[in-house]
């Protein structure tokens, strides 16, 4: 068995993942992890986004659905890890965190997936782009990136370009790394983990999140990382690891990190 992680997968409970939990656990189990992440997008705050994620009433079905798991994977050599993936929303977060610090989690997922209200990752939003300007987008989403990873808690920092989704690039390239830079080094302080999130290979980008320049300026500036498929269906539970591995080798990397209960456990490769 491989001595490797997937942290970052879904559940049908978020209204844009397909599969039953069983399946994605058998193609845990028969990709040879050795950690299974579940993560689905976290029900709050209070009508945020509601379209894509769970309600907080179905919250409940989110803990059976990973006690489940984590009983039916005993004895498999495979271990289950109860986790989620929540969103910075300006404004609102004491409203989060009051729900999140409920909970028993091994480890949170902080993401940015909108700038400003503006769902940049959403293929029905492209035309906006153009409106918006790209490097506008690019500048409001560093800051916002900055604002979260300063003021509030998680271990894993998830898809850190993902604005690159559909090809769009900034052209103040210098000005951008200095901000990741930044953003970084901020990280690195707080021990948060960056993600190797492979679900870029499966857009239009067909990259990894992030890219190897930023890998790289996450390896200087001290962070260390995690690898995550973001599956939104079961065939996708560990999908591109390989491809993973190679670009942390690329970047300097030789171990990444799990983590129970909130504290982290790094391993080589």
């Amino acid at each position: 068995m491989m001595q490797f992680a997937d942290l970052h997968t879904h559940t049908k409970l978020c209204n844009h993942a397909g599969g039953e939990s069983a399946e994605y656990l058998k193609r845990a189990m028969d990709a040879g992890l050795r950690w299974f992440g579940i993560s689905d997008h976290f029900p709050a705050p209070s009508g945020y986004d509601s379209e894509f994620r769970m309600l907080p009433l179905e919250y409940s079905r989110y803990r059976e659905i990973v006690r489940r798991s984590q009983e039916e994977a005993e004895g498999s050599g495979m271990e289950v890890l109860y986790a989620t993936e929540f969103d910075y929303v300006p404004g609102r977060m004491r409203e989060v965190y009051d729900l999140l610090d409920r909970e028993d989690f091994d480890y949170t997922i902080g993401s940015v997936h909108y700038v400003d209200g503006f769902a940049f990752d959403d293929p029905a939003k492209i035309p906006e782009w153009q409106k918006r300007g790209v490097d506008a987008v690019w500048t409001r989403y560093t800051e916002l990136l900055c604002e979260f990873v300063t003021g509030f808690h998680f271990e894993i920092m998830a898809h850190a370009d993902l604005p690159k989704k559909f090809g769009f690039f900034p052209t103040d390239t210098a000005s951008f790394l200095m901000r990741m830079r930044s953003v970084f080094e901020i990280a690195a302080r707080k021990d948060v983990c960056l993600e190797l999130n492979t679900a870029g290979l499966r857009k239009p980008v067909h990259e990894i999140y992030p890219s190897l320049e930023l890998l790289k300026l996450a390896k200087d500036a001290g962070m260390r990382i995690t690898f995550g498929s973001d599956a939104h269906a079961p065939i996708e539970v560990a999908a591109g690891l390989k491809e993973a591995v190679e670009l942390a080798v690329a970047a300097g990397f030789r171990s990444h990190v799990i983590f129970r209960r909130r504290k982290a456990f790094e391993i080589g490769f």
